[in-house]
């Protein structure tokens, strides 16, 4: 059996490795320079810069079962938020991983004693149960969800929202119910973490354990048919043909007739380089206001030292959606807001580069989730797998490159 995967992002990669390690004949066609698609990262001047501000949940069962973690050399976020209100910044803490900061939390402007305790039976409700009961919930909005369990308006505003915000590009929580529970239980499972080289090193692992020119590079498809690849000047024969690339170009690939795909979500990074860290710690900084551009801010250097050169620091921030802005009048709002936070300093910051990305991910409203796990077949011997046939978190990217492998080695 000869399987042709087109796109060598996660899902892809991951099909190839699981098809490879059952014997079969593979061949990975990535039209880019690189492995990775979404989940990638470049050298830039001595820093590190991924496609995105992105990071990895250890507690995703995938990536642990997938993943040499340990390789990746993980460098860990610490446990909780900072949230920038007017007022200053306050620290939400995990209280069951730093019990110093429990007290604290407590009285944290951002939430009511009331909210910690619901915090605390969220924590319960989603990691207690299996995983596949938590995903088979009845589906409703996040926010419907949030306020039934009670939640106070005050840490809907200054907590659920911008940190959801940042996690699935959805400003008005209108995400389902089942990603919400779905994340946290990962999210409570393990660390938030980056590798020590980077997010793309993620892909590369699982690009590196495929068999010598598995991948071919630069190389674009032009059309797709069972049993066939179509290349500008060359036509790639295979029993099977999977599309692995994100949602539009599968669509584009497949016709519109024979994949239906959610709307896109999309976000905009700006990188930084400063002479010092504005944080001075492993935080995730959201914007408790609401007042943006930037949603949420990360010092990726003061969280993995190898993502910029000794004596700088690399500031990440983070924009829900993709604006309309040029890049210098953005730069000039991130700015302005962040001048708020950090003072004068955020002025001596040098702009390395932004990042646009209008498909970051696909939308997950209700509606657009009959199925956790949606099907992969299109046609006989054709199939797609990516992140917008599962869950859009590198989770569902890992499980649907896999379960599509082992739909083919089962036809």
């Amino acid at each position: 059996m000869t399987v042709a995967v087109v796109g060598a992002g996660l899902a892809g990669l991951a099909c190839a490795r699981r098809l490879q390690a059952a014997g079969r004949d593979v061949v990975v066609l990535e039209a880019s320079d690189g492995v990775g698609g979404r989940v990638r990262t470049d050298r830039h001047g001595g820093f590190l810069l991924d496609r995105g501000f992105q990071v990895l949940l250890t507690g995703y069962p995938a990536a642990q079962a997938q993943l040499d973690l340990e390789a990746l050399q993980l460098q860990p976020f610490r446990p909780g938020v900072v949230i920038q209100l007017d007022d200053g910044p306050t620290r939400l803490a995990d209280p069951l991983r730093d019990v110093g900061a429990v007290a604290g939390g407590l009285t944290s402007p951002a939430l009511t004693v009331a909210d910690g305790v619901r915090l605390l039976a969220l924590r319960a409700s989603v990691q207690l149960p299996a995983g596949q009961r938590v995903a088979h919930r009845p589906q409703t909005t996040t926010l419907a969800r949030l306020r039934r369990r009670g939640f106070s308006e005050r840490v809907l505003t200054r907590f659920f929202q911008p940190f959801l915000a940042g996690v699935f590009f959805d400003e008005g929580l209108s995400t389902s119910s089942r990603m919400l529970e779905l994340v946290f239980r990962s999210f409570f499972a393990g660390d938030v973490a980056v590798p020590a080289a980077g997010m793309g090193a993620m892909t590369q692992q699982l690009a590196d354990r495929l068999a010598p020119d598995t991948v071919r590079l630069d190389t674009p498809v032009r059309a797709v048919e069972p049993g066939r690849v179509v290349l500008d000047d060359e036509v790639v024969e295979a029993e099977h043909v999977v599309v692995a690339t994100d949602g539009p170009a599968a669509q584009q690939l497949l016709g519109e007739e024979r994949l239906a795909i959610p709307p896109g979500r999309g976000t905009a990074t700006l990188w930084w380089s400063a002479p010092a860290s504005p944080v001075g710690a492993a935080d995730l900084v959201l914007d408790g206001e609401g007042r943006g551009p930037v949603n949420n801010l990360a010092v990726m250097s003061d969280v993995a030292p190898t993502y910029a050169p000794r004596g700088r620091h690399l500031v990440c921030g983070s924009v829900v959606g993709v604006p309309e802005e040029g890049d210098a009048e953005l730069d000039r709002l991130a700015r302005q807001q962040l001048r708020g936070w950090y003072g004068t300093q955020v002025d001596a910051w040098e702009l390395l580069r932004v990042d646009r990305i209008a498909w970051a991910q696909p939308r997950q409203d209700p509606s657009d989730l009959p199925s956790l796990a949606r099907s992969v077949v299109v046609d006989e011997g054709l199939w797609v797998c990516g992140d917008h046939r599962d869950t859009a978190s590198i989770q569902g990217a890992l499980v649907s490159g896999r379960r599509t492998a082992t739909a083919i080695l089962s036809a």
